[in-house]
């Protein structure tokens, strides 16, 4: 029997906070380190970087590359079809509920800490200091990210850019 997502999330987070596995600190980047950023290599680590991010909606933050990050998992998740285009608009906020429903998170179409840190839990580290890759449920799309001295850069436009809560350039 195959178990919605967000179920099989929930037993595997209950799983390993009542294990006491749970040990690895949120990384210390917010909105007013005026990027998204993380700390840590190796799967823990990134699966760790978002928790603290946000929020990004449609009041704030909301025409900037941190928009186009979101938008890139979103569309890695199949929720969103639009361009990657740093707008927070009726489309995104559409697929950030829809998200939100399908992770049994509070559908207020804001990707705020927790639903920012429920994403990073399909962060995977790929071994080289650099990339990572956001993998889709069951693998249903894939986005890669860079991570250069613990600043997310998403690829917008045929180069690299920060995934900055401020600007937009490049999109």
């Amino acid at each position: 029997m195959r178990l919605p997502k967000h179920i099989t999330i929930a037993l595997t987070t209950a799983a390993i906070v009542c294990g006491g596995i749970l040990t690895a600190p949120a990384a210390g980047a917010s909105v007013s380190s005026g990027v998204i950023g993380g700390a840590d290599w190796g799967n823990a680590g990134v699966r760790n970087d978002w928790g603290d991010e946000g929020p990004i909606d449609h009041n704030s933050n909301n025409n900037t590359r941190a928009v186009a990050l979101w938008q890139a998992v979103l569309k890695a998740e199949g929720f969103y079809t639009g361009a990657v285009d740093c707008d927070f608009g009726s489309g995104t906020i559409a697929a950030t509920k829809a998200y939100q429903r399908w992770y049994g998170l509070d559908d207020d179409g804001s990707a705020g800490p927790i639903t920012m840190g429920n994403a990073d839990n399909s962060l995977v580290d790929l071994g080289n200091n650099r990339d990572i890759r956001y993998v889709g449920w069951e693998n249903s799309g894939q986005v890669t990210f860079r991570r250069i001295d613990g600043v997310y850069h998403v690829y917008l436009n045929g180069a690299w850019r920060s995934a900055s809560y401020t600007s937009s350039a490049g999109c």
